[in-house]
């Protein structure tokens, strides 16, 4: 068992911290983007579609996937932070089970981990308990949703947040251009 961490400790510790992104999962994407653009003038919105051609190694609950998946996600930046509203579309994901299980809204959040650092901090959490429940890479940026969920109620994600150099024509903006 370990030592709990005092009040310094934390604030030390959690000064170096970056937390990168707030994601919430949704039914409709185009309607979520519109009511975020409309109520909370967030936006634009790179809108990208994630593939079994899009998504490399990608693993859930450590099984890699072997069938056919997409999945539609939208991410506007806001300061320092992005966030990102998640639509399954079909195939093995968390984000379908998620849905069905807790309904739409909050997903995860995500910190920034040196892509150096990530696997001594991923063996931290398994020693804590915590395993990973999906993960993956998009080009250069790779991703571990944490299985945080029975102590937080929420997913924790890990990952490099490498920024991406996206081609004209693999994304599309909402509002348009």
């Amino acid at each position: 068992m370990t030592t709990p961490l005092t009040a310094d400790e934390l604030r030390r510790r959690n000064a170096t911290r970056k937390i990168f992104q707030i994601a919430l999962v949704t039914r409709d994407l185009e309607r979520s983007m519109k009511s975020w653009v409309d109520n909370l003038g967030i936006g634009p919105w790179t809108v990208l579609t994630f593939t079994e051609e899009s998504v490399r190694h990608l693993k859930v609950d450590a099984q890699p996937v072997t069938v056919p998946f997409k999945f539609l996600i939208a991410i506007a930046t806001v300061g320092d932070i992005d966030f990102e509203l998640i639509q399954p579309v079909y195939g093995p994901t968390i984000y379908e089970e998620f849905l069905q299980r807790r309904g739409e809204g909050l997903h995860h959040i995500k910190e920034k981990i040196a892509e150096n650092d990530l696997d001594q901090v991923i063996a931290d959490y398994a020693a804590k308990g915590i395993g990973v429940l999906q993960t993956g890479w998009f080009d250069v940026d790779v991703h571990y949703y944490m299985d945080t969920e029975p102590k937080l109620d929420f997913i924790f994600e890990l990952g490099n947040c490498a920024r991406l150099e996206l081609p004209v024509g693999s994304y599309s903006t909402y509002p348009a251009e």
